[in-house]
C-alpha cells in the first residue's frame, strides 16, 4: 500500500508560513521547490506577518531569544559571527526586520554592526573617519531607488548631527535644528519603520509631546504627529513602539496609580494620512511594575489582547517578563539572580536577509 500522499501545493505554502523561521531554514535543503519559496519575497512577508514577536536579550556575554506561549517563557541562546566575546555595555535595537547592535556613546570600538538571527547572517559596520564624540543613534535607509542604501545617524550633543553612509564610508555633516533633542539612548529609544527613526519628543514652547522623526531619504529631522492625551506628561511613562509592523502602539503608565494605557494608531503609518489614535486596552490590576526610571530600560509587545513587557523588576536587577491581560499581571523572572547590566528589544523572526553590500 502506497502511503505517500502529495498535499496541494497551496496547503503546503501555508503550512510552511506559520512555522517558525529558525526550522525553515533547515527545510531549504528538502527540495528545490522549498528552496525557492523560502527565498520568495512574497512568502517571506507573508510568514513575516503571522509570526509571533519575540524579545532579544543581551547581557555582558551572551545573546538569547525568548519566547513566550501559554505564559512559558523559554531562552534560546543565539550566536551572532560579527560580535566578539566582549557583548558588555553594547545596545540592541531593530532597524525595521533586522537587528541593530552598536557600543555605548564614546566606546573605543567606533563599528555597528546588522543582523538576522534567523539565518546567522551578521555583517558589521565600521566607522572610518569618525572620531569617538559621536555616538551612532540610530541605522536607516534611503528607499527613493531600486535598492535601499542604508546610512547611519550620527549625533554629538547638543546639536552636532552628521550621516554615514554604510557601502560608501562618507561621513556629512547635516542641520541638526536646535529644538531637535535625541533620546536617552538606554531609557526611551526610537524605532524604526519602512527605514525611518522615530522618537518622543517634547515642544518647550508648547508644552506639547510628540514623535519626532528622521527621514534617511530626504536627510531631515520632522515633527511626525502629537501624542494623544495630552496632560501631564511629566508624571507619566512614555514608550513607543511598532505594532502589526506598519503601525505605532504608546504605552503609557500613570506615576502615582501604576495604570497603564494602550494607544495605537488607526491606520497604516505615512506622511499623507493624518494620525488617529485608538485607545486599546487599559490595564489597572494592583501589581503592575512601575516603569519609571527603569535602569536597562523597557520593551514590550502587544499580541493577542496581551501586553507582554521586559524590563528589571522593582526590588533589584533582576530581569523580568510581564504578562498582563485583563485584570492579570504574571511576573516571570529570567534566570536566576541579579544582573548588574543587560539590553533588550521586542523583535518579530523572520527570513530577511542582511544587505550584501555590508560584508567586509
Amino acid at each position: 500500500m502506497d502511503l505517500h500522499v502529495s498535499l496541494p501545493w497551496e496547503l503546503e505554502e501555508e503550512i510552511l508560513s506559520r512555522l517558525p523561521p529558525q526550522s525553515l531554514v533547515r527545510f531549504r535543503a528538502v527540495s528545490k521547490r522549498w528552496n525557492s519559496l523560502l527565498n520568495n519575497k512574497s512568502f517571506i512577508n507573508k510568514h513575516l506577518s503571522l509570526s509571533r514577536p519575540h524579545f532579544i536579550f543581551l547581557t555582558k556575554s551572551k545573546i538569547y531569544s525568548i519566547d513566550i506561549i501559554d505564559q512559558r517563557v523559554t531562552l534560546r541562546e543565539l550566536h551572532s559571527s560579527c560580535r566578539d566575546s566582549n557583548l558588555q555595555y553594547s545596545r540592541i535595537t531593530t532597524c525595521d526586520e533586522l537587528l541593530f547592535c552598536k557600543y555605548p556613546p564614546f566606546h573605543s570600538k567606533m563599528e555597528t554592526a546588522l543582523w538576522s538571527p534567523c539565518l546567522r547572517q551578521a555583517n558589521l559596520i565600521k566607522l572610518y573617519s569618525v572620531g569617538k564624540e559621536f555616538n551612532a543613534f540610530g541605522l536607516g535607509y534611503d528607499n527613493s531607488g531600486p535598492q535601499k542604501v542604508h546610512k547611519l545617524l550620527l549625533y554629538h550633543p547638543p546639536q552636532v548631527a552628521a550621516i554615514y553612509e554604510c557601502a560608501s564610508h562618507v561621513l556629512r555633516y547635516i542641520n541638526a535644528p536646535y529644538e531637535v533633542r535625541m533620546p536617552e539612548i538606554d531609557r526611551r529609544s526610537h524605532v524604526s519603520l519602512y527605514g525611518n527613526l522615530y522618537w518622543i519628543d517634547y515642544n518647550l514652547q508648547t508644552g506639547e509631546y510628540f514623535i519626532q522623526s528622521f527621514d534617511f531619504t530626504r536627510e531631515i529631522f520632522k515633527p511626525f504627529c502629537l501624542l494623544p492625551l495630552q496632560d501631564n506628561h511629566c508624571l507619566n511613562e512614555l514608550r513607543l513602539a511598532v505594532w502589526k509592523g506598519d503601525r505605532f502602539s504608546l504605552l503609557k503608565q500613570k506615576f502615582l496609580r501604576r495604570k497603564i494605557e494602550i494607544w495605537v494608531t488607526k491606520n497604516k503609518i505615512d506622511d499623507k494620512e493624518e494620525v488617529v489614535w485608538i485607545n486599546f486596552m487599559t490595564l489597572t490590576t494592583t501589581n503592575l511594575p512601575n516603569l519609571f526610571h527603569k535602569k536597562c530600560g523597557v520593551s514590550y509587545f502587544i499580541y493577542d489582547k496581551t501586553l507582554f513587557m521586559c524590563c528589571g523588576d522593582d526590588e533589584a536587577s533582576h530581569p523580568c517578563i510581564y504578562i498582563v491581560k485583563g485584570d492579570v499581571c504574571n511576573k516571570i523572572q529570567i534566570g536566576y539572580g541579579q544582573v548588574s547590566w543587560f539590553s533588550h528589544c521586542a523583535y518579530v523572526p523572520n527570513l530577511i536577509s542582511v544587505p550584501l553590500k555590508f560584508q567586509i
